[in-house]
């Protein structure tokens, strides 16, 4: 009985092989996230890379770009792009047009998958002039436990912090956690390669826009779509080759000449666990799914990696009502709450979505979806209490 069956698996073994050899860019986009994959990416690759790369971040870094109209934004990508093929640094045939979630993807010559943001990720907030830091009571907050509360990171990656009306909310907070007993550091060039560092604090905050990227995938072409990070780490030959093989199993993509991280690359970087007894506290847009459509990806490489429980949002959010939950949350978790007190906390003060939130400010003209928070994981979860060593030193007896 096991002949036949020998025979079947050769047969297998050989089409595979055949498919490789003819498709091998379709083959790897098709296989498993964590197959292990030969192809290596080359310095011609990331050479051809890094002009086609040039050449887009051109087109979305000028001013002539953000003038335009939303139509003729996607114009002006499509004609980009198809200029690119020509020269035989993107493949034609890869070009999609994603209306929906702003985005024009396309693949590179060598495989890895790159996109345009036709959306502005500012223009959501456009509306929204108000920008106080929300108060605090210090009575209250003076009843924190006193002690090491662990260490927390802020991933700022929403800008580069010149002339920036975001960042000095985001140093205040960092300096006030810290003097709570929260040792708390700002990371204001996030790379690739920070992300992977996540295990070594107690609580992670990413701090930076999110986008649904959709480009399509295998031998049939089929279209999948999946929520990416959007970082401000630009692309250069030498980072390429570093990330050579997240580019190459798409958990890294590159959008405007950017790097992007996607739910596979948390999920390979933390395959082993290491994020244990790790918060994840998301303020990225989209993080958990767009127009009421929950997808969980993000979150559940981040459990499958350790974290003890994730906060993040679905849809668009406004910026000042992310940042007041934020604060809200992580006060009260210095305050000795679980992470399921303290974001109730905050759903109570600052409203259950953004446009609760938006509406009684005053607000005229919300957006078209409300952004809430959802948390995954352990919602007993809560930062560390470590005692501090006993002063041991003997006193001395007055004679």
């Amino acid at each position: 009985m096991k002949a036949p069956v020998q025979r079947f698996l050769s047969a297998l073994c050989a089409l595979s092989f055949l498919l490789a050899a003819l498709f091998p860019t379709t083959a790897l986009a098709a296989g498993a996230d964590d197959l292990a994959v030969s192809n290596t990416l080359t310095r011609e690759d990331a050479a051809q890379m890094q002009e086609a790369d040039s050449a887009v971040a051109a087109l979305t870094d000028s001013g002539d770009f953000a003038a335009l109209s939303r139509a003729e934004r996607f114009a002006a990508a499509q004609a980009q792009l198809r200029q690119l093929a020509e020269q035989g640094l993107v493949s034609v045939r890869s070009i999609y047009i994603d209306e929906a979630n702003g985005m024009v993807s396309f693949s590179y010559s060598c495989g890895v998958q790159g996109g345009i943001l036709v959306d502005d990720p500012e223009e959501e907030n456009a509306a929204v002039t108000l920008s106080q830091m929300p108060s605090v009571d210090l009575q209250e907050m003076s009843n924190a436990p006193r002690g090491n509360l662990g260490s927390a990171m802020i991933y700022y990656a929403f800008d580069n912090t010149v002339n920036s009306s975001r960042y000095p909310y985001y140093s205040y907070m960092k300096g006030f956690w810290t003097a709570m007993g929260l040792n708390t550091r700002i990371d204001t060039m996030v790379t690739v390669a920070d992300l992977r560092r996540m295990d070594r604090y107690d609580l992670c905050i990413l701090s930076a826009h999110g986008a649904y990227y959709t480009y399509a995938r295998g031998l049939f072409r089929k279209l999948r779509t999946e929520p990416v990070i959007l970082l401000t780490e630009e692309s250069s030959m030498t980072r390429d080759l570093f990330y050579g093989f997240d580019l190459l199993t798409h958990r890294v993509i590159k959008i405007n000449g950017r790097y992007c991280v996607t739910a596979g690359f948390f999920k390979n970087a933390y395959r082993f666990g290491q994020l244990k007894d790790t918060l994840v506290y998301s303020e990225t847009c989209e993080f958990l799914g767009v127009d009421d459509s929950i997808d969980l990806s993000m979150a559940n490489a981040l459990l499958a990696g350790g974290a003890s429980a994730v906060v993040g949002y679905v849809n668009n959010v406004y910026t000042v009502y992310s940042r007041s939950m934020l604060w809200d949350t992580v006060n009260y978790l210095i305050l000795g709450q679980s992470i399921g007190q303290a974001v109730a906390h905050a759903q109570a003060t600052y409203g259950t979505d953004d446009l609760v939130w938006y509406t009684a400010q005053g607000g005229k003209r919300p957006h078209a979806a409300a952004a809430y928070t959802m948390l995954l994981g352990d919602s007993d979860a809560a930062l560390p209490i470590i005692e501090e060593p006993a002063d041991e030193t003997p006193v001395q007896q007055a004679a």
